[in-house]
């Protein structure tokens, strides 16, 4: 059977608010697929995203099977357009003759590919992606912001770097940017404008925070517990207490006004250069570097003794294994064992 006509390929960037957007796509599967558009189920992962697409690429594995069980999903469906969402897809360029053979199997999908892409002001993606790394059991982010903010090599924020490879790889027809802070109020009935769809396909499905960032209290004492290194399932548990029983507000700055600023003039040229070449229905970033009030800061040591406190009245065997790992680091560094 012949590919679809076409495929929209939706690639993020990461903190733009694709977790919503694939949540609302794939609990509309039926209404999409009654317009043609197939959002497939085959590769969809427990978070509605088509990361089980690429995780076996990023893993260094065949990724041959899920490329085949896609191509079955769609030459069983009578929708002759496609839409796969993953925020996994933006630097896959980076890897070589791998991303040669990956980017074959998927233009083997369509007879011509949209690629939509949503960027956000650096300083805010950064901050977004601090707060989730934080979160995020798979880092557990430790570094200052300031180390953070400083590595350009940690994130890739070049939108005009993504906006050229993405436009000019083989049976890409288009390529959609749109800036994720000036939609963000109507983030999904926008991304159906791009597809040409009416925005009541996703009716009641279009204000879900399907991936909140971690912020306030929790945030604080995640980053904290962090440092230490903790096994994983004193981690899984920690971090089911700190969300369960801390606050997430207020929300904190994680970077000064000055470091936001100077990280906003690095890109610069590169932003101008992205808007205007590939931004024509997309407004630039605006200028305004508003301030919650409230700083990222270590906890105090009256704070973490606290918070003791008040694990040990929920889960004692927790606090107690807790604390004991805390006080061996602590040695540890002390002695110049450790980090």
């Amino acid at each position: 059977m012949a590919p679809a006509k076409k495929l929209y390929l939706h690639i993020g960037l990461h903190k733009t608010g694709t977790s919503a957007i694939q949540h609302a796509l794939f609990h509309a599967r039926e209404a999409l697929a009654a317009k043609g558009v197939l959002y497939p189920k085959s590769v969809a992962w427990l978070d509605h995203s088509h990361h089980s697409l690429l995780l076996p690429f990023w893993r260094k594995e065949a990724f041959d099977e899920p490329f085949e069980q896609l191509s079955a999903e769609i030459n069983a469906s009578p929708c002759s357009t496609v839409l796969i969402s993953s925020e996994l897809f933006p630097n896959i360029y980076t890897q070589g003759d791998r991303f040669t053979r990956l980017w074959q199997m998927v233009s083997t999908l369509a007879e011509e590919i949209e690629v939509i892409l949503y960027v956000r002001r650096q300083d805010r993606l950064a901050a977004s992606v601090f707060k989730q790394w934080c979160k995020s059991d798979d880092v557990k982010l430790a570094v200052s912001p300031a180390d953070f903010i400083s590595d350009d090599l940690r994130i890739n924020m070049n939108i005009e770097k993504y906006c050229v490879v993405w436009s000019e790889l083989p049976g890409v027809t288009a390529l959609h940017m749109r800036s994720y802070d000036h939609e963000r109020k109507n983030l999904v009935s926008g991304f159906l404008d791009i597809l040409g769809l009416p925005r009541d396909i996703v009716s009641g499905l279009e204000n879900v925070r399907a991936n909140p960032t971690m912020d306030g209290e929790q945030l604080i004492f995640r980053h904290y517990f962090n440092g230490f290194d903790l096994d994983q399932d004193t981690s899984n548990a920690l971090l089911s207490y700190i969300l369960g029983h801390l606050s997430p507000k207020p929300r904190l700055e994680v970077f000064s006004r000055d470091m936001r600023k100077a990280l906003m003039e690095r890109h610069a040229k590169t932003n101008n250069i992205a808007f205007e070449k590939h931004g024509a229905k997309c407004p630039p970033f605006d200028d305004q570097f508003e301030e919650s009030g409230h700083v990222f800061r270590k906890p105090s040591t009256p704070e973490v003794l606290d918070f003791f406190m008040k694990l040990s009245h929920v889960d004692i065997r927790l606090a107690a294994h807790l604390f004991d790992q805390v006080m061996a680091a602590g040695t540890a560094m002390r002695n110049g064992e450790g980090k």
